[in-house]
């Protein structure tokens, strides 16, 4: 296949209007009329079925003369907040009755529309699933690894018992927008997808911004039918707030080939970004509730304030380290400065000793380090050339603008720096400007290597094989294999981490500080 051919498929998947596919899972009816307007403007073709009143003879109508319930008697002519957009949802449990049984309602409404979705009621005998309270667990927050590492065992073992599926993943996204499975609960005899990443591919991005407005997601039946949405005069259902949406084709061959007939997923939210999901797999058609999903939905929004609390703490764990280390190097800066200062006239602009070298390396875990002031280079432990570091410095300023700058693939940013990576394939770099009464504006440059580290990652497959030819169909879809595929990668550090980022803004802040100050002194 060609990669032509690759990139038109991947564009494909991200230009699918998922949102606006106009049919809906059987495994409901739905409602919907515009915005801000009483009346049905569309429906599920099977809506007999449910209520025992055809599209035709519900469309035009407004929704009260359908179903009284709603909206519920609280609510006056007057007070019709349903009809306005909304980012909350309104369960009704047993809204009405039909041939197939009590029904449950979901209302909700965005700028477009507003959408009613009826589903089969929970039995009463098994009303308890829904109405069991959120483990009080999970509402502790994790003060180190071993407690978050529990903490997402404990939630992905009362999903699966709580929703009967298989397997349930939780899946976190990476800041190259790939994902991987951090824990997993499964039954016995299932391969473990634990620790392996998916490409960013496989989650398009019209498809995260509906997990964004949407706290669950059910596929019952890959195989199952999908119900046609009929609408009056021409009117189009946006079901970017539906969870019956009829699902993608791409999606179902996706699931298809991964050997799952139903999934459910849970959007795990934080900060208003889409930070992962809860993905649960069955090998067979498998339904569950809306209560029931409304309930596991709660867990999952609750899990999400441990991932915050885990983070905070972690960073105030982290900024009280930062300080004394910063403190120690700050020291030994002014100590080198003021020996400088006391020297004869031409004596090296910094004169650093051990001390120096040893805080400036060990503020971000570097194997090398340089000081750079004009044309005066001071370098400690393992570091490219004085050439080379002039080199970089000189890219550095002339073209990239940012004041802190990393990078875990030098070689793939700066070429020359493929001839060293062995020393310096990592490179973190601080800029701070000075004024220098002997020369004029200046800058201070602070650079920080790390040597090369192969890297391996664990993919669910090939990453590169994102889609496949279907020589029956004589179509591409997703790709087949989900097997373990091991990548090796050269030309990488270690990665520099959020600690180290946070710990050289802190630095370069209090560099400025003293160089400010020292200008002031004159």
């Amino acid at each position: 296949m060609s990669e032509l051919s690759l990139q038109g498929f991947l564009a494909e998947c991200e230009r699918e209007q998922l949102h606006r596919v106009q049919a809906i899972q059987p495994d409901g009816a739905l409602l919907g009329g515009m915005t801000g307007d009483p009346r049905i403007r569309f429906a599920s073709a099977n809506l007999a079925d449910w209520i025992g009143q055809g599209c035709d003879s519900v469309i035009g109508q407004p929704l009260a003369a359908i179903l009284p319930g709603v909206p519920p008697p609280t609510e006056t002519a007057a007070d019709e907040a349903w009809l306005w957009p909304s980012a909350e949802k309104r369960l009704y449990r047993n809204l009405l009755g039909g041939p197939r049984g009590n029904l449950d309602g979901l209302l909700s409404c965005n700028e477009q529309n507003w959408l009613l979705e009826l589903e089969t009621s929970l039995p009463p005998t098994r009303a308890h699933e829904a109405d069991r309270p959120v483990p009080h667990r999970l509402y502790r927050m994790p003060y180190n690894e071993l407690e978050w590492e529990q903490q997402c065992q404990y939630l992905a073992n009362e999903l699966r018992t709580a929703t009967g599926f298989e397997r349930v993943m939780i899946y976190r996204f990476r800041d190259d927008g790939c994902g991987e499975v951090i824990s997993e609960s499964l039954a016995d005899g299932l391969s473990p997808y634990l620790g392996l990443r998916y490409p960013a591919s496989d989650i398009p991005q019209i498809a995260r911004t509906l997990y964004l407005n949407n706290r669950h997601r059910q596929i019952a039946d890959i195989g199952a039918e999908p119900v046609p949405i009929k609408g009056d005069e021409g009117a189009i259902a946006d079901l970017a707030l539906s969870d019956l949406r009829a699902v993608s084709p791409v999606h179902l061959a996706y699931l298809r080939n991964m050997g799952v007939t139903a999934s459910l997923s849970f959007s795990l939210i934080l900060y208003g970004r889409l930070w992962g999901l809860i993905a649960c797999h069955h090998h067979e058609s498998r339904s569950l509730p809306l209560p029931v999903r409304e309930r596991c939905a709660e867990m999952a929004q609750v899990f999400t304030l441990s991932i915050g609390g885990y983070q905070n703490n972690r960073r105030l764990m982290e900024v009280s380290g930062s300080d004394r280390e910063i403190s120690r190097l700050l020291d030994a800066l002014r100590d080198a400065e003021s020996h400088r200062r006391s020297t004869a006239f031409g004596a090296p602009r910094f004169n650093p000793g051990p001390i120096l070298g040893r805080a400036l390396l060990s503020l971000v875990a570097a194997e090398g380090a340089a000081l750079v002031d004009g044309n005066q280079i001071v370098t400690f432990g393992i570091t490219p050339t004085r050439p080379e570091i002039q080199a970089q410095v000189e890219w550095l300023r002339t073209g990239l603008s940012d004041q802190v700058f990393s990078t875990d693939a030098l070689p793939n940013l700066f070429y020359p720096a493929t001839d060293y990576a062995d020393r310096a394939s990592g490179l973190l770099a601080v800029r701070a400007g000075r004024f220098d009464p002997a020369g004029g504006r200046g800058e201070r440059v602070f650079l920080w290597w790390r040597p090369e580290q192969p890297r391996t990652v664990y993919w669910a497959g090939d990453p590169r094989k994102d889609v496949c030819f279907d020589e029956q169909s004589q179509h591409l879809s997703p790709r087949s294999s989900f097997d373990r595929w091991i990548e090796t990668t050269s030309g990488h550090s270690e990665p520099w981490t959020d600690s180290d980022l946070l710990r050289a803004k802190k630095f370069r802040s209090l560099v400025l500080r003293a160089i400010n100050a020292d200008v002031l002194r004159g």
